[in-house]
C-alpha cells in the first residue's frame, strides 16, 4: 500500500512540471518555425542582411544546387543567381534536441532556378536551428531531392 501511494504521490508531482514543459516546447517551436519562415522570404526577396541575423556565421548549406557545403558568405553572394518560390507541403516538424538545439525537417515544392538551372520540384528539407542570446539561428540547412 505504501508504494502504492509513493508512486501515485510521485505522478501528482511530477505532473504540473510536465505541463509547464510542454507549454514551453510550443513556445520554443513557434519561435524555431517564425525564425526559419522569416530566412525563407529572406532568400525569395534576396535580403542578404536578414539572411546574415538569421545564421550563425559558421553556417553551412547542403542543396543539389549548390556546387558544394555552402558557407553564408557564399551564399548571399549567389543571391543574383537564385530565383525561387518554396510551398511547405503539410506542416513542419521540429524536434527539440536539446535546449538550445531544434531539428526542423519538411517536405516543400520548388519552383524557379540557381544559375539559370531549374530547381529540383519536390524536395526534403533539413535545418538545424540554435538559440544564441535568446534568438533562433539557422546553422544548417540540408536539401535532399525527391522523387516526384
Amino acid at each position: 500500500m505504501r508504494t502504492t501511494a509513493a508512486l501515485f504521490s510521485l505522478i501528482l508531482l511530477t505532473a504540473p512540471v510536465d505541463v509547464m514543459a510542454q507549454s514551453s516546447d510550443a513556445e520554443t517551436i513557434t519561435a524555431v518555425n517564425t525564425a526559419s519562415n522569416a530566412l525563407d522570404e529572406a532568400f525569395v526577396v534576396g535580403s542578404a542582411d536578414t539572411i546574415r541575423s538569421l545564421m550563425t556565421a559558421d553556417h553551412i548549406a547542403v542543396t543539389p544546387y549548390y556546387d558544394a557545403p555552402t558557407p553564408v558568405d557564399e551564399m548571399i553572394a549567389s543571391l543574383p543567381d537564385l530565383k525561387y518560390t518554396q510551398t511547405i507541403v503539410g506542416e513542419p516538424s521540429v524536434s527539440l534536441l536539446a535546449p538550445d538545439v531544434a531539428l526542423r525537417t519538411f517536405v516543400a515544392e520548388l519552383e524557379g532556378s540557381f544559375k539559370g538551372k531549374p530547381l529540383p520540384k519536390r524536395v526534403f528539407v533539413n535545418e538545424t536551428l540554435v538559440n544564441r542570446n535568446g534568438e533562433w539561428l539557422e546553422r544548417f540547412y540540408q536539401v535532399t531531392v525527391l522523387e516526384e
